[in-house]
């Protein structure tokens, strides 16, 4: 699996993910916003507060780290998984 090297925030609460491996992904997360995890995340600001953990560039993170997604859990959204 290719590493994150960068997210954009969009409108509608979707992120562009950029791969290393040149390819990108876009993942809607505004079914997310109604569960206890992601609830945080219906506020823009937050929201838009997101970037790649370059920890280990597998995932991304909102704030100083208030939530983290991993990269596998980001592909499962977009493809139509919960």
């Amino acid at each position: 699996m290719s590493n994150i090297h960068s997210v954009t925030p969009l409108e509608g609460f979707r992120l562009l993910i950029s791969l290393k491996s040149g390819s990108s992904i876009t993942v809607d997360l505004s079914a997310k916003l109604n569960t206890v995890r992601f609830a945080e995340l219906s506020d823009e600001k937050l929201f838009n507060d997101v970037r790649a953990d370059k920890t280990g560039d597998e995932a991304i993170i909102w704030g100083d780290g208030v939530l983290k997604m991993p990269l596998y859990e980001l592909i499962d959204v977009a493809l139509g998984g919960k």
